[in-house]
């Protein structure tokens, strides 16, 4: 396998053989420019690792954000169900590597300490998110006072 996992973030700590072995249980998938990923709504159900290209990110109509090389999109589905917020297409022609829910459970089954470890990447990323958007909102609100 390729080293295709090692520049993004979310892996960080995940060793070299530790991402090797998460690869080997990746799908890759290809879109065109406009290519739709998914559409708002729908179950939420596989992490997108974008690998080359970008990914545009709208919702309700909207342009939200464009997603390029090393970002991932996606990441709690494969850890809750629940519904996609946002559409997801083609900026660009790109490629991603899509780790589905049901390959997240192969993975628990077949790696569980590296499922663990995973798991716990994405909800540590989930967290500093959440903690960065509670700061800006705190900040933005004392310096209104």
């Amino acid at each position: 396998m390729t080293a295709l996992l090692d520049g993004f973030p979310l892996l960080s700590e995940l060793s070299a053989a530790e991402r090797e072995a998460l690869e080997a249980c990746l799908e890759t998938r290809e879109l065109g420019v406009g290519s739709v990923l998914f559409h708002g709504g729908e179950e939420a159900d596989a992490l997108y690792f974008v690998v080359e290209g970008a990914v545009a990110i709208r919702a309700d109509g909207q342009s939200v954000s464009e997603l390029g090389a090393g970002e991932v999109l996606g990441a709690l589905s494969i850890v809750t169900v629940g519904r996609r917020e946002c559409e997801a297409s083609g900026a660009t022609p790109t490629r991603l590597l899509t780790l589905t829910r049901e390959g997240y459970a192969r993975l628990r089954e077949d790696l569980p300490a590296l499922a663990l470890r995973l798991q716990e990447a994405i909800l540590r990323n989930f967290s500093t998110l959440v903690r960065g958007v509670l700061g800006d909102s705190r900040t933005a609100s004392s310096s209104v006072s």
